[in-house]
């Protein structure tokens, strides 16, 4: 089995991919066994003209700017170096999605994972933490794994990550959350007529799921007085065409009732996506298409699932008011 860990670098400007700027991993002959090879590789930033706030912090930072190579040089040295291995696994399953992206991006073949294990997942199921997203460093120092090394460095983490697996059980790799359909409610839609609404652009986006959960995606406004309406869900129907997905959603404008909006999402030839939305007239096969896809699968935003309220501070009562 082969444990790996990336780091990358988001970037502000408007390309869609997370830049790889290390990629770290080790090798085990079975899962609680000891390690018996590494792979180290730093890679030069030459997508992105900035560092995000993540990237700036990282410690091998210098490293990646003066002794990094090409993302291309880098995947064929991890390519052979990884042989004929066929088990992965990563701390989440995000590196497995930027290594996507980042292969897409140099036109390269995309690297193949048979069998991928998210262990972040596997080991919050072990614990007894369902659902839960443990930090790295916290299950080192709940095992009491002496921490040596600095985190987030790519090596580093995936040894981290191998000590931190040798509770896990073939089980616990195997498990998976069920998931849930909650209730469908019954909604009666407005039977005022409007004109045809415009279709807004947006993107670029990394994937369909970015681009429903941007902002301007979220924001539909009622199509006869104009008030904007947020929403945090989606209904879909994951079995579409390779390269689009079709959203639904409907909204309440507190004057004139409820209202549907769509969000159509398109692959372009360079790997970016981009969306159409707007919100459709209320027609018996709208509706139908809705009615439809709600049977299907409910996408959470991720804007809405991270969102937390930010409380004040309160003030200090001096001692003059008190007297």
């Amino acid at each position: 089995m082969i444990i790996l860990d990336l780091e990358w670098n988001r970037g502000y400007d408007k390309k869609p991919i997370e830049e790889i700027l290390h990629i770290g991993a080790v090798k085990i002959d079975h899962l609680g066994g000891p390690i018996v090879d590494t792979f180290n590789s730093y890679i030069k930033p030459v997508i992105h003209a900035k560092m995000d706030i993540g990237a700036r912090k990282l410690p091998q930072l210098d490293d990646y700017r003066e002794l990094g190579t090409t993302f291309p040089r880098a995947m064929k040295a991890f390519r052979a170096w990884c042989g004929d291995e066929t088990e992965f696994g990563s701390w989440g399953g995000d590196d497995r999605r930027a290594i996507d992206q980042n292969c897409k991006y140099y036109r390269l073949p995309s690297f193949e994972m048979p069998v991928f294990h998210d262990l972040q997942r596997a080991y919050c199921h072990a614990v007894g933490a369902d659902g839960q997203q443990i930090a790295l460093w916290r299950a080192v120092d709940y095992h009491g794994i002496p921490d040596i090394f600095c985190y987030h460095d790519a090596l580093h983490d995936a040894m981290y990550t191998a000590l931190v697996c040798q509770c896990l059980l073939p089980e616990d790799l195997a498990w998976k959350p069920v998931k849930v359909k909650r209730g469908r409610r019954n909604i009666t839609f407005s039977d005022l007529t409007y004109p045809k609404q415009p279709r807004r652009r947006i993107g670029p986006f990394v994937d369909p799921v970015a681009g429903a959960s941007d902002r301007t995606a979220r924001k539909p406004c009622c199509p006869i007085c104009g008030e904007a309406v947020g929403i945090s869900r989606w209904s879909y129907d994951p079995k579409c065409k390779p390269g689009q997905q079709v959203y639904y959603a409907p909204f309440r404008c507190s004057e004139h009732g409820y209202f549907l909006t769509r969000l159509t999402m398109a692959e372009m030839e360079d790997g970016t996506w981009w969306g159409r939305v707007t919100v459709p007239p209320l027609s018996e096969e709208t509706v139908r298409q809705y009615t439809h896809i709600q049977q299907g699968e409910t996408l959470i935003c991720r804007a809405a699932s991270n969102s937390k309220r930010r409380r004040r501070p309160r003030k200090k009562r001096s001692k003059k008011n008190d007297e």
